[in-house]
């Protein structure tokens, strides 16, 4: 028969005369044999081997390689569809040793990449992976579920003249979907990668832009330097031994740059989220348990940050070089010493947060859809004493500059902090304001609920009843560790 693509274009591949008879050959077995399994059953047998016979003897072993042990479909696009299927070639793993059964694998594959070839230039469409969903639709429709061309090719005889049974009057679109003629997709780890954005939504909804990147940043890298050491292949074929790859890779940085365990283990299980996310939406079937099994690095002890004596804070916040560094970031210092809140809390006040007209002045640290909190024990109110409450005075609207940007105040500080020598060790940060802060609420004995509730962390200790401290509660134990010795105004 004679393949046409449409009116005006020569054929993509016009069949041999061997072919063609073999074609005859095989519709006659079809049928001899479908009559035969009606009438007996027994003699079917013979209809099996001349419908193997003429299948084998009609097509030859066209577009067939091989690959150590294994055989590949492969074949480039032709040209005259080129413009309808911008892919360079097309390469199927046969999944078999077998040079015969290689070649039945191969000459259906090839029958149906034709079909939809014509099929594209018919209807003026460009190859899409979407396309693929709508041939499994398809072949629901006809009353098979769809297989791939390689599992079609090892059911028993009977199904796959069941199959062939349908196609007289199929469409092209029919024939790929009951015979597994459509290549399933590729999905390259970067599309995956664009592809999880998409799906990872509802985790981004109440973070803020600079949340957002700090969220985004480190899946990206993972996935890049998944990508840089093995090439951005298909997610089916990622193995275990290209996830230990990415491991000795991170070993080796380890080794000869000093880098962090931690890093390394942040990368794989960013890594994963990614791919697990992916593959269940695309129902891929990927094992990332087994990927990603035992590939975590022991980490080295973790030095945490020291704390600031009283004195050493005092030092910090009299020093005339002080002066040297912009309003918002030298009265940002002023806040952080004296209530141990978060750079990222206090950044994030608003004007309406800081209660200045109140009978105790306090600041109110509340979770906003456009700027939320760590977790739902952060959301506090701290009374403002000492240099607190002085740099709320001169700054009764907060911190602009800095809003959503804590990571750049606290580069700015820490960086004028070591650069003029206010830092007393390396260790030191200014987040070592925080740490003595927790210190020195612990020194005078307040109570661990009240510590918690200004710390804004989880009180685990029992159950937690009641609306806990109020304000002069609160202000009670904060007037005993303030640093300034002004009194309360």
């Amino acid at each position: 028969m004679k393949y046409k693509v449409s009116a005006g274009v020569q054929n993509i591949r016009a069949p041999s005369v061997r072919q063609f008879i073999g074609s005859i050959y095989l519709f006659i077995s079809l049928v001899l044999f479908y009559f035969m399994q009606v009438f007996s059953p027994r003699k079917c047998s013979y209809f099996t081997f001349a419908y193997k016979f003429a299948y084998k003897w009609g097509h030859k072993m066209q577009y067939v390689t091989k690959v150590g042990a294994n055989y590949y479909y492969y074949r480039r696009i032709p040209e005259i569809v080129r413009e309808y299927d911008r892919r360079i070639a097309v390469r199927v793993a046969l999944k078999t040793d077998s040079k015969r059964l290689a070649t039945r694998k191969a000459s259906m594959f090839n029958e149906q990449m034709e079909a939809y070839w014509q099929s594209l230039v018919a209807e003026n469409k460009v190859h899409s992976n979407s396309a693929f969903r709508k041939t499994v639709r398809i072949a629901r429709q006809l009353g098979f579920s769809y297989q791939p061309m390689a599992v079609v090719a090892k059911l028993p005889d009977q199904e796959i003249v069941e199959r062939i049974l349908v196609l007289p009057d199929a469409s092209p679109k029919q024939v790929e979907a009951v015979l597994g003629g459509r290549p399933e997709p590729e999905l390259k780890v970067k599309q995956a990668l664009e592809l999880f954005w998409k799906l990872s939504k509802d985790r981004t909804i109440n973070k803020t832009e600079n949340q957002s990147r700090k969220w985004r940043n480190p899946r990206i890298k993972a996935v890049e330097n998944f990508v840089h050491l093995n090439g951005d292949m298909d997610m089916k074929q990622i193995t275990r031994e290209h996830t230990w790859i990415l491991r000795d890779w991170w070993v080796e940085r380890i080794k000869t740059e000093d880098k962090n365990p931690s890093s390394a283990n942040k990368d794989f299980i960013h890594l994963k989220d990614v791919l697990q996310t992916v593959s269940d939406h695309e129902k891929l079937g990927l094992d990332t348990d087994f990927l990603f099994k035992k590939i975590k690095l022991k980490t080295r002890f973790k030095q945490a940050r020291l704390p600031f004596s009283n004195e050493q804070i005092i030092n910090i916040l009299q020093s005339e070089k002080l002066h040297k560094l912009n309003v918002e970031a030298r009265w940002f210092l002023h806040v952080a010493a004296e209530t141990g809140a978060r750079p990222s809390e206090i950044v994030g006040l608003l004007p309406e947060d800081i209660k200045l007209d109140a009978d105790i002045p306090y600041i109110s640290i509340t979770d906003r859809k456009e700027r939320p909190l760590k977790n739902y024990h952060s959301q506090r109110n701290i009374p403002l004493v000492g240099y607190a409450l002085k740099a709320f005075k001169a700054m009764p609207n907060g911190f602009p500059k800095y809003r959503d940007k804590p990571d750049l105040l606290s580069a700015t500080t820490n960086k004028f902090l070591r650069e003029h020598g206010l830092l007393p060790s390396d260790k030191h940060s200014v987040y070592s304001f925080r740490h003595s802060f927790q210190d020195r609420i612990l020194k005078v004995n307040t109570p661990d609920r009240v510590q918690a509730e200004l710390m804004g962390h989880k009180f685990s200790l029992r159950p937690n009843y009641g609306n806990g401290a109020d304000l002069e509660q609160k202000l009670e134990w904060l007037v005993k560790i303030k640093l300034s010795s002004e009194e309360r105004t």
